[in-house]
């Protein structure tokens, strides 16, 4: 199941965005975004549970440098993704999207696909928030 964030603009360089996105697993997240709890920083990644619900594993599995960082999900239920961030250059700012492609069962995806998005989005919009104050 393909997921696609919506794409914003941020007022850093693609060179700044690429270093704060392969970065997070040196970044505790769970303040600035609702209902994340429990951010624990791995060796190559990070591990955070959502809602009190579901735990996510993210680690860093490929890179292009200043254009895209690939990440693997796992979760406490079974489910599987990849993640990719996806950075373009716009005039010295950066636009920035995020696709994942989940494994999960065909009977959950129609009920997890938009709160996924939704979540996307509102990681996407943090992430340009905390990227805009460095």
């Amino acid at each position: 199941m393909k997921i696609y964030s919506n794409t914003e603009t941020i007022s850093v360089t693609p060179e700044k965005m690429f270093d704060m996105i392969v970065s997070f697993a040196h970044t505790d997240l769970a303040p600035s975004i609702p209902q994340v709890s429990d951010w624990t920083n791995l060796e190559d990644g990070f591990k955070f549970t959502i809602a009190n619900m579901i735990t996510c594993s993210m680690r860093l599995a490929g890179q292009r440098p200043f254009t895209q960082v690939n990440y693997e999900v796992s979760t406490d239920k079974g489910i599987t993704a990849t993640a990719i961030f996806h950075i373009e250059n716009a005039g010295g700012l950066s636009q920035v999207s995020i696709e994942a492609d989940a494994d999960a069962p065909l009977f959950l995806q129609g009920m997890i696909k938009k709160p996924l998005q939704d979540a996307m989005n509102k990681g996407l919009l943090k992430l340009k928030e905390m990227a805009e104050r460095m």
